[in-house]
């Protein structure tokens, strides 16, 4: 039951609707976006660019898995998974559904890598928001040392920066992938295997410094938009955001999204009413956080045209398939 789409939403509803009854979400503030909707355009136009970024950055990965296919492909898998992230709706089906089509692709024997670098662009992409804002945080330190929790934000984000680095680093060692034991083990057991098969897929993207620091890069640039966005909307809402504490702020926001579904709704939305409401001072953090959701879903719809032109391709191939079958079989 807790796993169900249907509970899940439910949750979001409930929430949302807490909000809405204890005032954190204003109807006054709603009502003057009718005046500040440029800004609200202006959000969603920042919205599109990492769409691109992030397909280009999961080319990357998938060329040191050993897959080898052009942006294009990569910009479609990514637009497709990125609809089926709103359709499903859950935090994590638009992976599900992105795997699949990799899968497909790939076929036998490549399967492990396939999966693995989805999940290593979900991982990277969300490693991206606590880099970020560990290095703004760093350039920005005359404005950051007097925000509130001071010291507990930058350790939770360089904890969470270099403890995912530090695990990559472990989990793609040469030294661990050739150890003896699980070599042997390999060779006896087929999960043994399949353990020593994740490892390798560790160390291919680990030692390949080159596109990990083009990953990373991608991954810090992509939110660069997605911070930006949110300046814009606490602009709509009324409220100027010194960019520097919004840039280390709104990455934890965007984080709480992952507790959400369809983008964050529910959870998603209260995340973003506590990081804004306690480090930032803001009293409509929770329409900023419900604002920002209802406009990046709007933008996934663009995957849309991307599913529809893949499905339509795919009963192509299968009507030309199954008539190549017909005529074999009249010769």
């Amino acid at each position: 039951m807790l796993g169900s789409i249907w509970f899940k939403a439910g949750v979001a509803v409930i929430v949302v609707g807490l909000l809405f009854a204890f005032n954190r979400i204003e109807p006054q503030a709603l009502r003057q976006l009718g005046e500040t909707w440029p800004w609200l355009l202006a959000a969603l136009a920042l919205m599109l660019p990492p769409f691109l970024i992030v397909s280009y950055r999961f080319q990357i990965i998938l060329r040191s898995q050993g897959v080898d296919v052009g942006l294009r492909e990569a910009v479609r898998w990514t637009m497709v998974g990125s609809f089926f992230d709103l359709a499903m709706p859950s935090s994590n089906g638009g992976d599900i559904v992105k795997a699949g089509y990799v899968v497909k692709h790939v076929g036998p024997g490549m399967r492990t890598r396939a999966i693995m670098a989805v999940l290593f662009d979900r991982v990277l992409g969300l490693l991206g928001l606590f880099l970020l804002a560990s290095v703004v945080s760093l350039i920005g330190w005359s404005v950051v040392r007097d925000m509130p929790a001071r010291n507990v934000l930058l350790l939770g984000l360089f904890g969470a920066s270099f403890g995912v680095l530090l695990g990559f680093r472990i989990l793609g060692a040469r030294r661990l992938y050739n150890l003896p034991m699980l070599v042997r083990l390999s060779e006896k057991r087929s999960w043994g295997a399949r353990i020593r098969q994740l490892i390798g897929a560790f160390n291919q993207l680990r030692e390949r410094p080159a596109s990990m620091a083009a990953v990373l890069g991608l991954s810090v640039f992509n939110h660069m938009f997605w911070c930006l966005s949110l300046l814009c909307i606490a602009r709509a809402v009324g409220d100027q955001v010194d960019w520097i504490k919004g840039f280390v702020v709104f990455p934890l926001a965007i984080f709480s999204n992952i507790f959400g579904v369809a983008g964050g709704f529910g959870l998603g939305t209260a995340g973003f009413d506590l990081f804004l409401s306690h480090l930032l001072n803001i009293g409509n953090g929770a329409l900023i956080g419900l604002l920002f959701q209802s406009l990046g879903a709007f933008s996934r719809l663009a995957g849309l045209p991307f599913y529809l032109s893949a499905a339509r391709t795919g009963q192509l191939d299968a009507l030309k398939a199954s008539h190549g079958d017909s005529k074999a079989g009249e010769l």
